[in-house]
């Protein structure tokens, strides 16, 4: 039970960090252009 609830916060965590290198990409992408 307590190693599916970690998973779940392991994804979690790697959404948050890919949600925030992808904005940081487009922010880059806006400033290029």
């Amino acid at each position: 039970m307590s190693k599916k609830r970690k998973n779940k916060m392991k994804i979690v965590v790697y959404l948050m960090i890919f949600a925030i290198l992808a904005s940081t990409f487009l922010t880059g992408i806006a400033i290029l252009f």
